[in-house]
Parts: structure tokens; C-alpha cells; sequence
């Protein structure tokens, strides 16, 4: 029996989930002004360990054991989404400046686009009591990499600094390494039923057109997703062969984790600083001011040289 979706892209529903979003966001920022900074540490913490545990126990849900094995892999690292969920309360307790500052920038902007695109809830091939289960974990999973990002920063259990940012993209690289391997585990290695499981070729995990490629590519770790296709195809034969593509039986593919790398760091330039704004903009003004000054520095010495 098929469906249509209660949410679909642009309709009511789609519209109040993210309305719900930045209301929550903005009541859990209340809530921890009002009662201080213990309480907010605290809450933060719940709910990333709730998150974590949900990460696992939703595989006693109907939907879940009743497509045992295959779908034992969405409580792995098969998304961006999926892999900050378990790190999350780990970084949060114990992570480096650079592991909080990849929380707060990839952890915001990969649940927002969960939002803008919300494929799970999206889903016609469900329904009953598993579409109302998977619709609510999907938002209840995602929400707190925006809210209890934004609360790390806005409470001060992290300082943002936008001379880091630089270290977002190879952190992403790196992430989407990790959702490669998993991929690889589940589908060339363990050959689970409905995985991509081959290296190359119709069937092939490295194939973003292959069968299959539709759940092992969820964060384009392999390549473009076909659905991107019309927009940006007339980009690939500019990026560098060997090192971001390289060709299959005249099948063009894409390395894995690297070829994204370049759009990383331009997207970086432009969002970091963005970001970074509401909470260091005495810093960074600083910080131009700064620049602006060894720059004029920099010309005098050029002129009292000539």
C-alpha cells in the first residue's frame, strides 16, 4: 500500500517542522538564560546522550527489525547527520576547539539541509504507525545538531575563532572518509542486501549511478548524486583528472571524499565568517582592523623604499 507523505517539499507541514526548529531553538535559549549555565550544560548534555541513544535503539522499531540486516547499517556512519549524532556528546564533553568548531558549523548546516530536504519523511514507501515513528525520529534526530550546537557557542562552552575555519574542510574530508568505509563495509565486504556490491560498474559502491547508490551516496561521498546532475555536469570536465575524477570504461567517476574538497573551502570562506559574526564581531572587526594596518604598513616601507 502506497501514500502520499504528510510532508513533501514546500507544503504545510514541511514549513511548520523548520517553524518548530528555530521556535525550540529559541525557547531552549531562553529557557537556559533564565536558569543559568548548569542547567544549560546539563541540558545540552541530555540531550546529545538521548540523541545517541536514539541513534541505536531505533533499531527496535517496526521498520528496522523487520528489514534486518540492511537497515542495521543506518545506525552506523551512513550520512554526515548520522556520524555527528555519536560523536556529538563526546566532542561536546571532551572534543578540542576543532572538533567543537566542526560540531557548531557542519552539525548546524547538515541538519538545516535535513530540514530543506527532509528525504525521510519525504518517504511514500511507508506508512502507519512506521511513517509516524520515522517522521518523528527523523526531526527529533536532527534537531539537536542545530539546537544544542547554537547553545555550545551562545552559552560560552566554546569560543569560536574564524582563523580555524580552515580546518573545517579537511575535518569534512575526513568525516566523509569515515562514511565511506561504512558504505564499503556494508556493501563490497559484507554484501548486506540492497547495498551497492561491487567496486565498479552497474552494481559498483563507487558508481554514484550505480543501483543502490541512492542510499550509499547519501553525503556525495562518491561523486555528485544524479539528481544534481542538470546543474552541475557541465563542471566536471574542469576538475582535475587524477586527483578529483578519473575515468571508468569512458565512465566518468569521482575520488572519494577528495573531489568535494575545493567546494568545501570556497563554501567555508563564505559561511564561516557568517557564522561566526553573531558571537565574535568585536574579534573579527579587530582582527580586519589588524590586516588593514600591516597592509598600510606593508605599502609605506614599499614607498620609503624607492
Amino acid at each position: 500500500m502506497r501514500v502520499l507523505a504528510i510532508v513533501t517539499m514546500g507544503n504545510f507541514f514541511y514549513f511548520f517542522f523548520i517553524f518548530l526548529l528555530f521556535a525550540l531553538t529559541a525557547g531552549a535559549t531562553f529557557l537556559c538564560h533564565r536558569l543559568g549555565k548548569k542547567f544549560a550544560y546539563r541540558f545540552i548534555s541530555v540531550i546529545l546522550w538521548a540523541n545517541f541513544a536514539l541513534h541505536f535503539l531505533k533499531q527496535f522499531f517496526p521498520l528496522y527489525y523487520k528489514n534486518w540486516p540492511y537497515f542495521l547499517a543506518e545506525s552506523a556512519f551512513p550520512n554526515l547527520c548520522a556520524f555527528l549524532i555519536v560523536v556529538a556528546p563526546f566532542v561536546f564533553h571532551w572534543g578540542n576547539k576543532y572538533f567543537k568548531d566542526y560540531l557548531y558549523f557542519i552539525g548546524i548546516i547538515s541538519a538545516l539541509v535535513a530540514y530543506a530536504v527532509p528525504t525521510g519523511p519525504m518517504r511514500t514507501d511507508i506508512h502507519g504507525v512506521d511513517y509516524a515513528l520515522e517522521l518523528t525520529r527523523y526531526y527529533l534526530c536532527h534537531a539537536p545538531l542545530v539546537t544544542c550546537g547554537f547553545l555550545m557557542v551562545e552559552q560560552g562552552f566554546h569560543r569560536l575563532d574564524w582563523r580555524r575555519s580552515w580546518a573545517i574542510p579537511i575535518m569534512f574530508s575526513g568525516v566523509l572518509a569515515v562514511t565511506c568505509l561504512d558504505q564499503i563495509l556494508y556493501g563490497p565486504i559484507l554484501k548486506l542486501p540492497g547495498h551497492p556490491y561491487e567496486w565498479v560498474g552497474e552494481h559498483g559502491i563507487l558508481n554514484r549511478l550505480s543501483t543502490g547508490s541512492g542510499y550509499a551516496n547519501q553525503s556525495m561521498q562518491f561523486g555528485p548524486q544524479s539528481k544534481v546532475d542538470p546543474f552541475f555536469s557541465w563542471l566536471y570536465p574542469y576538475l582535475i583528472p587524477g586527483l578529483m575524477t578519473y575515468r571508468v570504461g569512458g565512465e566518468i567517476y569521482f575520488v572519494p571524499a577528495i573531489w568535494i574538497m575545493p567546494f568545501i573551502y570556497l563554501a567555508t570562506f563564505l559561511i564561516a565568517p557568517l557564522m561566526t559574526l553573531p558571537f565574535e564581531h568585536k574579534a573579527m572587526r579587530m582582527d580586519v582592523l589588524a590586516w588593514r594596518d600591516k597592509a598600510r604598513l606593508r605599502r609605506l616601507h614599499r614607498r620609503a623604499g624607492r
